[in-house]
């Protein structure tokens, strides 16, 4: 049977986010809960009501659904979102060396990428830390709390992430305030791109779905960039008729090689069942009553097969 490898993942406890980020995934999530699952819920209403099921620092939840959905492996991204809305009670390092630890115990299933802010006076000591002391096998990028992937901060971490040879996983597209999604456009990517030809780089969420072909354009002439499919959930259940149509082109355009799948759960498996989502993928080459052909290979390699290429599984 065909890997499958979630390929974003945010392994999820209270202390290890600043207060401002809670508050706002409270906020916005809580109306997407209202109109996906029917619930009106205030934010203080969805905090209390959710927010527990997501903290889960020993993957202990992770792992039931992964045995229950039969997915291979995890990639866990780390996010620092320290310098934009103020420190959490458990620092960046303290972060990053959970996951690693947590990873370590778990080889087979687990994959842990390091997350940082590269404009931190010590981003190179901690990065250099997470890699060659800790064992982390990607690096996550969340540029939206205030910085150019394409700037002179990113490029001296980028340096060495490309000689180490692992992917950095970079967010692309809109997210909630107070954090500045301008940073985040896929086009700044194309310097990256450009000037770090032997970087492998995934461009999470690839823009969402409204900068999708902006992303499939880069990858179908950048051969380091790929694109990942976290929170197209949303889509799949509201419209799966374009979700079908979007997909199909994305494939088209950049390559399915380009493409994995991922959920960002566990904030996601709230709003829409990962469940749900992975059989409306693996459902994909059944269904050609629109005319839109998906194979078998095509799906397993997005699945699964493209991230355990990347990260050398």
């Amino acid at each position: 049977m065909a890997v499958i490898v979630d390929a974003h993942y945010h392994l999820m406890q209270r202390e290890w986010f600043p207060e401002p980020l809670w508050e706002t995934l409270a906020s916005h999530l809580g109306v997407h809960v209202s109109g996906d699952r029917g619930q009106k819920l205030t934010a203080q209403e969805f905090a209390t009501k959710y927010f527990p099921t997501l903290w889960d620092p020993e993957g202990e939840l992770l792992f039931r659904k992964m045995d229950a959905l039969g997915i291979n492996t995890t990639v866990m991204l780390v996010d620092d979102f320290g310098l934009a809305l103020g420190e959490a009670a458990v620092s960046i390092e303290g972060q990053n060396k959970a996951f690693a630890d947590l990873a370590r115990k778990h080889p087979s299933r687990l994959i842990a990428c390091a997350g940082i802010d590269p404009r931190r006076k010590n981003a190179v000591t901690i990065l250099r830390r997470c890699v060659e002391e800790w064992g982390m096998r990607g690096v996550k990028y969340h540029p939206d709390a205030g910085w150019d992937p394409n700037g002179r901060e990113s490029y001296r971490l980028l340096e060495r992430i490309q000689e180490w040879g692992i992917p950095v996983v970079t967010h692309t597209g809109f997210f909630f305030p107070p954090l500045h999604s301008k940073h985040a456009h896929p086009l700044l990517l194309d310097d990256v791109c450009s000037d770090f030809p032997d970087l492998k780089i995934i461009a999470a969420h690839s823009g969402r779905p409204l900068m999708w072909e902006t992303v499939a354009s880069m990858a179908a002439i950048h051969f380091n960039l790929h694109g990942d499919l976290a929170g197209w959930q949303t889509m799949v259940v509201r419209d799966r008729p374009r979700f079908r149509q979007i997909l199909r082109r994305y494939i088209d355009i950049a390559g399915v090689e380009k493409i994995l799948w991922g959920t960002d759960d566990p904030v996601y498996d709230v709003l829409i069942p990962t469940k749900q989502y992975l059989e409306a993928m693996r459902a994909l080459p059944d269904d050609t009553s629109d005319g839109l052909r998906f194979t078998t290979a095509e799906i397993d390699a997005i699945l699964g097969g493209n991230a355990a290429r990347l990260f050398g599984l």
